[in-house]
């Protein structure tokens, strides 16, 4: 008696889990996170060598015609305190107006390019039209020993930090060594590291991969071989063993005609 299966279990049957297409959709995502990994370092990287280059080449930081700085000493007080932030815009001497506060590179002997940021208290012009800008911090007694010209005006301030800004705070410790080594440099590294690591795992697994490929095609060729290095041993093995024996055999014929002599001797 033959039983057939009931049609109900076998569509019931799950199929098996599909190993071969979740290996396929982890490669895409560990490849994908290595792309945007790269891309992230390279943004650092660059950013990087951007704003050490600004700041080693003019001594601050400005992108698309502003520039950012630091108030360093207490020449603006009190509107301007030690530690505030400043956003300053690229601008026309021409639409330079009086009480507008200024940055310039100094021409005093001996602070010569150095970034200043003072109040406009004056607007002078000469014969030629040529405009110069009378400046003067907001707690110095006197107005500063020369005038602004379009040659080492840098902008006008247009933003600043209120008092006690974590903002300020935040630029005040990314600007300092330690704050640059631990937000940027270890970061840096850290994406670099962790990029190599998947890197070399992604080598050493294609790697594998290609090796199994390969160790499949070559297994009907490796059988073939096997099987054939088996018959010529077979066939060494008899060829030796015919050998020993053909050995043997007259080795036993030598012996027994060298008994046969002496007997043979006595009878003559």
């Amino acid at each position: 008696m033959i039983f057939r299966k009931n049609s109900n279990e076998e569509d019931n049957k799950q199929p098996p889990a599909p190993v071969e297409a979740d290996a396929e959709q982890t490669d895409v995502k560990h490849k994908r996170a290595n792309v945007l990994g790269w891309g992230l370092l390279a943004i650092a990287l660059i950013l990087c060598v951007f704003v050490i280059s600004q700041i080693l080449s003019q001594g601050y930081i400005s992108i698309g015609g502003y520039s950012l700085f630091r108030v360093a000493t207490g020449s603006m007080e009190p509107e301007l305190p030690i530690g505030t932030i400043l956003i300053s815009e690229e601008t026309d001497i021409s639409r330079i107006q009086k009480g507008d506060i200024i940055n310039y590179h100094s021409k005093l002997n001996g602070m010569i390019g150095v970034v200043i940021t003072h109040r406009v208290i004056g607007i002078h012009q000469d014969a030629s039209g040529k405009i110069y800008l009378e400046t003067k911090g907001d707690a110095n007694q006197y107005a500063d020993g020369s005038y602004v010209d379009e040659e080492n005006l840098i902008g006008k301030v247009v933003f600043a930090t209120a008092k006690g800004s974590i903002f300020a705070y935040l630029i005040q410790f990314l600007t300092s060594e330690v704050g640059f080594l631990i937000c940027i440099v270890l970061p840096c590294l850290a994406i670099g590291l962790l990029i190599l690591r998947d890197t070399v795992g992604s080598m050493k697994k294609e790697i594998d991969t290609l090796k199994k490929e390969l160790d499949e095609q070559d297994l009907p060729q490796k059988a073939d071989l096997e099987q054939q290095m088996g018959q010529e041993a077979y066939g060494q093995l008899c060829e030796q063993l015919r050998k020993e024996l053909l050995e043997e055999l007259n080795q036993s014929a030598e012996k027994v005609h060298t008994e046969n002599q002496p007997d043979s001797q006595q009878q003559q």
